[in-house]
């Protein structure tokens, strides 16, 4: 989770740093530096509060993104990455604060495991927009477009040049 998120600062900052090698090196020892003490340290509501940190970092370019991106399927995209961020967060937070009342239910909605299925759609929208949004900084024309007309991906077209 951490290294996703180290990667979306990379792709949300990386246009605008100046210095190529340097932003890439810093996240990479952060990240490296981080997985070293929390293994011996085993962070519990450190680790929760450091991946929301990194989130909220990331939140204001997201929001530039979005208010510039004029298309509407693209946009989409992102509101289902937050729509899936705050649905997993209500089924980890079901979970962790109410699971010995759930647990007595006659079915058990598995809130843990529910939070591991939004997350991964979580992150499956967030790299399609951040990539429609870097298509779209590089004019490489993207597209949101369908698989079979459910799943949401975004087909590029990149410029020839010779």
């Amino acid at each position: 989770m951490v290294w996703e998120m180290l990667l979306y600062i990379y792709i949300l900052y990386s246009p605008d740093w100046h210095y190529r090698s340097t932003m890439p090196t810093f996240l990479f020892l952060y990240g490296i530096s981080f997985a070293v003490l929390h293994s011996i340290i085993r962070f519990d509501i450190g680790f929760k509060l450091h991946y929301v940190m990194l989130c909220v970092l990331c939140i204001p370019r997201v929001y530039k993104y979005y208010i510039y991106t004029k298309d509407m399927r693209a946009k989409r995209l992102a509101k289902f990455y937050v729509a899936t961020l705050l649905l997993g967060s209500l089924c980890w937070l079901g979970d962790r604060f109410s699971c010995n009342q759930i647990s007595s239910w006659p079915v058990n909605p598995q809130g843990h495991a529910m939070w591991h299925v939004f997350m991964g759609f979580n992150s499956y929208f967030a790299n399609t927009f951040l990539m429609f949004c870097r298509a779209q900084q590089r004019e490489w024309s993207p597209e949101v477009v369908h698989f079979m007309g459910i799943l949401p991906y975004v087909r590029i077209k990149k410029p020839k040049t010779h």
